[in-house]
């Protein structure tokens, strides 16, 4: 059973949901329409997704260059 839950993997997780929080949070920060502490907050909410996207989609690259070395 560990074996299952080990790889189910959260939608949260997923390239495309953070891409898509990136976008979101970077919009938010931009708008002049909002107070100022909203997108300061945006502004720090989209640098951490961006960060977190990065940081996944290199693991990705190294974990498939690892798996290819290995063949």
């Amino acid at each position: 059973m560990g074996r299952a839950v080990a790889k189910k993997r959260s939608f949260l997780d997923t390239p495309g949901y953070l891409a898509f929080l990136a976008v979101v949070a970077f919009w938010a920060a931009a708008s002049s329409g909002s107070p100022l502490y909203v997108r300061v907050l945006a502004g720090i909410s989209a640098t951490f997704a961006a960060g977190h996207l990065t940081v996944l989609l290199v693991r990705r690259r190294r974990d498939r260059r690892t798996v290819a070395d290995g063949s």
